[in-house]
C-alpha cells in the first residue's frame, strides 16, 4: 500500500463517519467543504500542469454552476436579507461542493482498483456488524433505535439518524458490487435489508428499485431495460408524491411543510432571483439564523427555532425556490438532468450500469425529503459510486494490457 492509497482510505473513512465525528468535534462538520476546496485546488493544479481538461459536458455544467452563483449573489444584493460575506461564501461552497468534487473525480481520479478492493473488504465487515446490531437491537435496545414504526425499531446504527446508516450501507454495496468477489450477492442483500429497516419510505422504495435494477440489469449492459425505467419511475413518483404530501397535504403544519410553503412565498416575493445565498434552508442558516425565518414566523415552529434547528436543512427544493428563485430553479433542473445523463453514460462506459442507475435513483428520491446534493451523505455516495465504477474501468484496462 502506497502513502497516497493509505491517505485516500483514511480520507474516505473520515467522510464515511463524519456524522459521528462532528458530534464529538463540531468543527468537523465542515469536513466535506474542506474536501471540496481541496478538490478545487487539485483540479486547478492538474489543469495548470495540463494533466487534465474539461469535456464539453463539464464545461456546460461549470457554466450553469457559475450562473447559479451569479444569480445567488444578485439575489443577495437585491434582497438585502444577508450581507455577511463570510457566510455567503460558505453557502456558495456548500451549494457547489457536490459538483466541484464531481468535476475533480472525473478529471483527476487515478487508478482506484486497490482502494475499492480494500473498501470492499472493510464493507463486508461493516455490513455483517450492522446486521448483527440490527437483530440484537430489535430484541434488546442497545441504543441504535431512532423511533418505533409499524411495531419495529427504526435502525440507525451508531449514527443519530437512519439516513446516515443508509448512506453507509449504500457505499458498502457499491464497493462490494464493483469488487464482485465470492458471495457478493448476500452482502448486497444485507445492505438492502438494512436500508429497509431504516423504516423511511424513500429508502424502502430505493431498496425495491435496486432489487429491480440488479435483477434486470447485468454487468456490462449498455442500456437499462424498459421495466427498470418504468417501474423505477413509477416508484420514484409515488415516493415523491407521498413525501410532497408532507409539504402540501394534511401534514402541512410540520417543519417541512412550513419550509415549503414559506419557500413558495419567498419565491413569489423575491421573483425572479430569490433571496440569495445563506438566506433560507441551507446549512449556514443554522448558524446565523436568517432574518427571513423571523419575517415569516418560522422561529415558532418546532425543529425550526433558533434553539432547535434540527429540521432547518432537511429539504432541497425549498432551498432552490427561496434562494435562487425562478431563474435558479430552471438552472438547477438543467444541472440535475445533465448529472443524470452523465452518470448513465459513465455506467455504460464502466460496465457498471447497476451502480449508475442506483446513484441516479438515490439522488432523485433524496430530493423529495432531504438536502440531497447539498448534504454530506450525497458527497459520500458520489465518491463511493464513482470510485467503484472507475475501478472496473481500471481492471478492464489492466486485463487488455
Amino acid at each position: 500500500m502506497t502513502c497516497i492509497e493509505l491517505l485516500a482510505l483514511i480520507t474516505f473513512n473520515l467522510l464515511l463517519f463524519q456524522p459521528i465525528i462532528e458530534i464529538i468535534l463540531p468543527p468537523f462538520s465542515y469536513y466535506d467543504e474542506i474536501l471540496a476546496v481541496s478538490s478545487l485546488l487539485s483540479l486547478f493544479f492538474s489543469m495548470a500542469m495540463r494533466k487534465s481538461r474539461f469535456t464539453r459536458e463539464m464545461k456546460i455544467a461549470l457554466c450553469l454552476l457559475f450562473a447559479i452563483v451569479v444569480i445567488g449573489l444578485f439575489g443577495n444584493f437585491l434582497s438585502g436579507i444577508v450581507s455577511d460575506t463570510f457566510f455567503i461564501l460558505v453557502d456558495i461552497l456548500a451549494c457547489s461542493k457536490f459538483f466541484i468534487i464531481y468535476f475533480a473525480l472525473k478529471s483527476i481520479l487515478g487508478n482506484t482498483s486497490y482502494f475499492v478492493s480494500y473498501m470492499a473488504r472493510e464493507s463486508k465487515v461493516l455490513l455483517v456488524l450492522m446486521l448483527a446490531c440490527l437483530v440484537i437491537n430489535q430484541f434488546v435496545d442497545i441504543g441504535m433505535t431512532y423511533e418505533m414504526r409499524y411495531g419495529l425499531k427504526a435502525f440507525q446504527f451508531v449514527f443519530i439518524h437512519p439516513t446516515h446508516m443508509v448512506t453507509l450501507s449504500l457505499a458498502c454495496m457499491a464497493f462490494i458490487y464493483s469488487d464482485a468477489s465470492n458471495g457478493w450477492k448476500k452482502y448486497i442483500g444485507i445492505a438492502l435489508v438494512l436500508m429497509a429497516m431504516s423504516l423511511r419510505s424513500r429508502w424502502v422504495a430505493l431498496a425495491l428499485v435496486i432489487v429491480l435494477i440488479i435483477i434486470f440489469v447485468k454487468k456490462g449492459s449498455t442500456r437499462a431495460p424498459f421495466v427498470v425505467i418504468g417501474v423505477g419511475s413509477v416508484s420514484a413518483f409515488l415516493v415523491g408524491q407521498a413525501q410532497m404530501s408532507v409539504y402540501y397535504g394534511s401534514a402541512s403544519e410540520s417543519a417541512r411543510g412550513h419550509l415549503m410553503t414559506t419557500a413558495l412565498s419567498v419565491f413569489q416575493n423575491f421573483f425572479p432571483l430569490g433571496a440569495g445565498f445563506a438566506s433560507f434552508g441551507s446549512g449556514v442558516t443554522k448558524t446565523i439564523y436568517s432574518p427571513l425565518y423571523y419575517q415569516y414566523g418560522l422561529q415558532n415552529v418546532y425543529g425550526l427555532a433558533p434553539n432547535n434547528p434540527s429540521y432547518l436543512t432537511d429539504t432541497f427544493w425549498p432551498v432552490v425556490l427561496a434562494q435562487f428563485g425562478f431563474l435558479g430553479l430552471i438552472i438547477w433542473l438543467l444541472l440535475l438532468i445533465m448529472l443524470v445523463v452523465d452518470f448513465y453514460r459513465l455506467g455504460i462506459a464502466s460496465g457498471m450500469l447497476v451502480l449508475s442507475l442506483t446513484m441516479i435513483a438515490a439522488i432523485l428520491i433524496s430530493t423529495t425529503a432531504s438536502g440531497s446534493i447539498f448534504s454530506m451523505q450525497m458527497i459520500t455516495l458520489l465518491v463511493a459510486f464513482m470510485t467503484a465504477m472507475k475501478a472496473n474501468i481500471d481492471r478492464e484496462a489492466c486485463e487488455r494490457a
